[in-house]
């Protein structure tokens, strides 16, 4: 239904801004077609409002609704427009005899349409004859002939054309047609009397073998000290800032990381401190953006071992996360005071 949705909502889209151009005149003559043709600027397919493709072989009805897209495939994504040259003003649908896209005198109709917002591009336009506008347009339809069907893009007035990406119609007398889906071409074809080669060239791409590491700025980190008034316990703070962690594997070998920390008992000759009155919060200060840290441990209630960071598979454009430990030690009420030292250990491993 989603999908649906999207192609009426272009259709519609298209049926209203068509209206706009009723009344404009041509002086485009159906029944005098050339052949000479200026070059597409893009691909054109034509498409049925329900999705499907319509190929060389189907037969199109005069006012049967088609959408154009730059290609035969991946439609119902709608991710691909057509880019206006960046002088164009505005997008009309035109219909002209062949040779004669870039001369909107010669039109034989045409109906404004529209650039997405902010861009220069378009999405799915709506191209039935019906929907233009032309003295020419109904003895088009009556006599039928060969004529070129698509997007021009030109300044406000359509009096200029700075491009045009379109498909060949052959319509039958009454209005029934067959296209031609227009093909880019992005090679340069060779001038007359040359030749062109093709030479396939191929490399075996290496990628560096790479490593999983870490660093610490420091070994060791003293804590500053203070009575809590509130609680009359006593609290040392500090933090452990710079602490990188190294993704370089290859592609294949970047499966993610776990960090995990550990903690000691607080020991101060026979004095201890329990290490679950050590609390730690990570952040994450810069980096990949697959990494996270890990849950915070509440002083008094830590938890160790614990995750202290991971980080997701995958290839980051930054393969260095930058992370943070702010470390808070509440001594327990009845403590003995004195210096108690512990050992916080880091440990990195790959998933």
């Amino acid at each position: 239904m989603i999908r649906i949705s999207k192609v009426k909502a272009a259709l519609a889209g298209a049926l209203a801004v068509s209206l706009l151009a009723g009344g404009a005149a041509s002086a485009a003559h159906a029944d005098t077609p050339t052949t000479s043709a200026p070059p597409s600027l893009e691909s054109m397919y034509l498409w049925n409002n329900d999705e499907t493709l319509l190929t060389k072989d189907s037969t199109i009805g005069w006012g049967q609704q088609v959408l154009g897209y730059p290609k035969s495939t991946d439609f119902t994504n709608y991710d691909t427009y057509f880019q206006a040259p960046s002088q164009a003003a505005q997008p009309y649908v035109f219909l002209s005899p062949r040779g004669k896209e870039l001369q909107p005198l010669e039109w034989v109709s045409k109906a404004i349409n529209g650039f997405a917002p902010g861009t220069q591009t378009v999405l799915t336009p709506n191209l039935a004859p019906e929907n233009t506008a032309g003295v020419n347009l109904a003895a088009a339809k009556a006599n039928g002939g060969e004529f070129s069907l698509g997007l021009a893009f030109t300044d406000q007035n359509a009096a200029a054309v700075y491009g045009v990406t379109f498909v060949h119609i052959t319509v039958k007398p009454g209005g029934d047609y067959t296209y031609e889906p227009t093909t880019y071409q992005t090679t340069t074809p060779p001038p007359t009397g040359g030749d062109s080669k093709d030479i396939a060239v191929s490399a075996d791409v290496q990628e560096p073998a790479g490593s999983l590491t870490f660093t610490v700025p420091t070994t060791s980190v003293a804590l500053a000290t203070a009575i809590n008034t509130a609680t009359q316990q006593s609290e040392s703070t500090g933090s452990i800032t710079g602490i990188n962690v190294i993704d370089s594997r290859s592609t294949a070998n970047r499966k993610g990381w776990d960090m995990t920390q550990s903690v000691a008992d607080f020991v101060s000759g026979a004095n201890t401190i329990d290490k679950k009155n050590l609390g730690v919060t990570v952040t994450k200060t810069g980096g990949s953006a697959a990494a996270t840290a890990g849950t915070a441990q509440a002083a008094g209630s830590a938890v160790y071992p614990s995750p202290f960071a991971t980080s997701a598979v995958g290839v980051s454009t930054e393969p260095t996360t930058e992370l943070k430990a702010d470390l808070k030690l509440v001594a327990p009420a009845g403590t003995p005071a004195g210096t108690y030292t512990s050992k916080m250990t880091l440990t990195l491993v790959s998933k």
